[in-house]
């Protein structure tokens, strides 16, 4: 194995990791992955590792630890994932933060009440309220259009978030990569040369089927993702006691089988392909058979599996804005605020989720603009206190000394804006004024997301790219 970088020291709420815990969840995975193995649907992906000298039966493979640390020594903890405008491109590294849209979800919220199936204006809708919002700095399908044909579907997407958006984006489906040529005014083998600088044109995502299973689809996906240098987010989702073991560690190794596995694919594709380490298991109501993605469990296994990763020296991908809520009421906003200031706190590095409700089957706009303002809440926290001479204003309290105040000094003044974070929804009013207006937090946040659309400006593109994207959309 690489050297390991060093663990952070502070210990999980749940109790303390040591490396020995560490050392001990690698050597299981490595045992479970050269004896058991991982299933993989494409014939493809089991030729490549058959030619590579990987034992296989039939679909499963099975992974000796050299090919692990092989793959644990090549791949990227840094690389530059680029915006077509410029001031949005992102560098990743260890202790870089980026807060994204959510994925995937069939449903809309509306009016904070009723649920309808998602459609493409709401695809639309919600790009442009993601573009207008600065604390969300990454692109993603927060809902998947239910009203077209489904080949229309990715072609749709992937147009719309171009015309929309000019902040990096999620790589969805192979025809993506002709589609990105043409926004960024590449081509394909400018966009391999590009990877090998560890820059890349958009990401994506991969999902195992747990436990230990990879579709054909998704393992196909992953190899091309690999070869035009696409870094990739291995997502596993094992969820206690159904698709995982049921107690919080048993979930964390199998997690870590998953990445692993998959991990060795991306590196024989592509040696040096950036990829983030996914450490969002999750639990199971044992009354509903539901996922719980806002639970306390999730955020235990979450930061467990963030001091896996770091054991490794891999980039993590996680979640914001994580709640089991059906709508934005007590239960979504504490629930989505405890997921941020975790992740924050764990410096998970690639955090999509803005914009969900309802274990990520439901988006609305009133959520977007909510987690907007809790990331920018959990960004402040984040931010270290500066211990200057000047932030300490020592020879300030002196001067004003006992029973004095600090309202007029040029100290303050000179420090209040950038010192206290002003939010723009959650309110502090007297409560007079709060009684006057009569609307709760979900309806104020409505106001400001059609406000936000009302005054939306498209991000430059010019005639001849939009007619290029045009030609692969559905008549």
């Amino acid at each position: 194995m690489p050297p390991a970088p060093p663990i952070d020291a502070t210990p999980l709420p749940g109790g303390r990791l040591s490396r020995e815990d560490f050392s001990r969840i690698h050597d299981r995975t490595a045992a479970i992955l050269s004896r058991t193995g991982m299933w993989f649907g494409s014939e493809a992906a089991v030729a490549l590792f058959r030619s590579r000298g990987f034992k296989t039966d039939g679909p499963v493979v099975f992974f000796h630890e050299a090919a692990l640390e092989a793959a644990l020594a090549s791949v990227a903890s840094r690389f530059t994932l680029l915006g077509r405008n410029p001031a949005h491109t992102i560098t990743f590294h260890p202790d870089e933060i980026a807060v994204g849209m959510g994925r995937s979800a069939a449903f809309i919220v509306e009016n904070n009440q009723t649920r309808r199936k998602a459609a493409a204006n709401d695809f639309i809708e919600l790009f442009k309220l993601a573009q207008a919002l600065p604390a969300i700095r990454m692109m993603g399908n927060l809902v998947t259009p239910g009203d077209m044909p489904p080949a229309a579907v990715y072609p749709f997407m992937m147009v719309n978030q171009i015309r929309w958006s000019d902040k990096p984006y999620i790589f969805m489906d192979p025809g993506d990569i002709d589609l990105l040529c043409i926004a960024f005014g590449i081509t394909r083998e400018r966009m391999r040369a590009d990877a090998d600088r560890q820059i890349a044109y958009a990401q994506s995502t991969i999902n195992p089927i747990s436990p230990l299973a990879v579709s054909g689809e998704q393992a196909d996906f992953l190899m091309l993702s690999a070869e035009y240098g696409m870094p990739v987010s291995l997502s596993p989702t094992p969820a206690t006691g159904s698709t995982g073991p049921c107690t919080l560690a048993g979930n964390v190794l199998l997690n870590n089988c998953e990445v692993l596995g998959l991990l060795v694919l991306s590196q024989l594709v592509r040696p040096g392909l950036p990829v983030f380490y996914g450490v969002f298991p999750s639990g199971i109501d044992m009354r509903t058979m539901a996922g719980t993605y806002g639970s306390p469990e999730a955020r235990l296994m979450e930061a467990a599996a963030v001091r896996m990763a770091r054991f490794y020296g891999m980039l993590t991908r996680g979640n914001v804005g994580a709640t089991d809520a059906l709508t934005c009421d007590f239960q979504s906003g504490a629930e989505s605020m405890f997921n941020f200031t975790t992740a924050m706190a764990n410096r998970i590095n690639h955090l999509p989720g803005c914009g969900h409700l309802g274990s990520f089957a439901a988006a609305s706009k009133e959520k977007m603009v909510l987690d907007a303002e809790a990331a920018a809440y959990a960004g402040r926290w984040m931010r270290p206190m500066d211990l200057s001479d000047e932030a300490l204003a020592a020879d300030l309290i002196q001067e004003i000394g006992p029973r004095g105040n600090f309202l007029t000094a040029r100290h303050t003044f000179a420090n209040f804006r950038t010192e206290l974070h002003h939010p723009e929804l959650f309110s502090r009013p007297t409560y007079e004024k709060w009684a006057a207006e009569g609307r709760d937090l979900a309806a104020r946040a409505a106001d400001t997301a059609d406000a936000l659309l009302a005054a939306y400006v498209p991000p430059d593109l010019d005639r001849e790219t939009d007619k290029a994207l045009a030609r692969f959309l559905a008549p």
